[in-house]
């Protein structure tokens, strides 16, 4: 009985250390920041002023302000778009047996192991040397200047690299999912006459579900936020064409005194996200299979 109530505190001791730790580094930060977006704090003078909700009127009439939620919007649901389809196809594919399986396996998910800012350094040397190189030597002009230097291609270089890393995650995950999907709901469907779209639909996307969820909200939380990619690629050029919400929260709060401001657009992002993630919980999962 002494040792089941000592194993009982340790699990309250290991868990009020988690509380504490996740109060610290991000309920109070979320806290202040919240605070913080009702007054004109510029992030060094010692005294500030609550100016309401003017922060967050500002938001809404800013060009600049505007042009970076449409680019981050933009992003988001091209990356998204393509990512989750590309993953579910990547996973199919991985999932069947193949010759040199694990080391296909390894290769594809290497990516996911770097760094976003790592990404971003390698893919910039390869936007600025690399591909130029090679459109001279095939003579292909699209590759000839680098993409990041212009503002018609500069967003499509944060793209390429988004996709490039971001794939592999949720291709795992659909990996796992799929090994789950008991074999003779296959066999009962070819049984019955289904094709490979209508086993598909039929009986592998409803198990998909549940991790379809978490890769979603995963995948948008991650567009939504996108910062490394930019910070190392394109700095938010040329011509802001690729200045995204979180950072523009980061120039604004670091470079621009315009701290109380940036709080306000980082609260403006997570209702954002919030609105999202709720849509796609209850849109989704009213159609998923539970397989356990």
């Amino acid at each position: 009985m002494v040792k089941r109530i000592r194993k009982i505190n340790g699990y309250h001791v290991i868990g009020l250390i988690a509380l504490i730790l996740y109060s610290i580094f991000f309920v109070f930060p979320a806290l202040y920041s919240l605070f913080y977006s009702f007054t004109d704090w510029n992030g060094i003078s010692p005294g500030f002023q609550f100016v309401g909700i003017k922060n967050y009127q500002e938001v809404f009439q800013n060009s600049r302000l505007l042009n970076s939620i449409k680019i981050t919007l933009l992003y988001t649901v091209i990356s998204v778009g393509i990512t989750i389809p590309v993953s579910i196809i990547m996973a199919m594919l991985l999932n069947t047996k193949i010759k040199f399986q694990n080391g296909f396996r390894f290769i594809y998910f290497y990516p996911a192991l770097l760094a976003m800012l790592v990404v971003g350094l390698i893919w910039n040397e390869i936007f600025a040397n690399a591909l130029p190189a090679l459109g001279e030597t095939l003579g292909i002009s699209f590759l000839k200047n680098n993409l990041t230097a212009s503002a018609d291609t500069a967003f499509l270089s944060i793209i390429i690299v988004s996709i490039w890393q971001n794939v592999a995650m949720p291709t795992v995950l659909f990996i796992a999912c799929l090994q789950s999907i008991p074999a003779d709901l296959y066999d009962a469907a070819k049984m019955d006459g289904a094709g490979p779209l209508q086993r598909f639909w039929a009986v592998t996307f409803p198990y998909l579900i549940p991790t379809l969820i978490i890769n979603l909200i995963k995948c948008i939380r991650d567009s939504l936020v996108v910062f490394d990619y930019i910070f190392a690629i394109t700095d938010g050029g040329p011509a802001r064409a690729t200045e995204s919400m979180g950072y523009l929260i980061y120039k604004m709060g670091t470079f621009e005194l315009s701290f109380s401001k940036a709080c306000s657009i980082a609260e403006v992002l997570f209702v954002i996200i919030l609105i999202v993630s709720f849509v796609i919980m209850k849109g989704l999962n009213r159609k998923g299979v539970d397989a356990a």
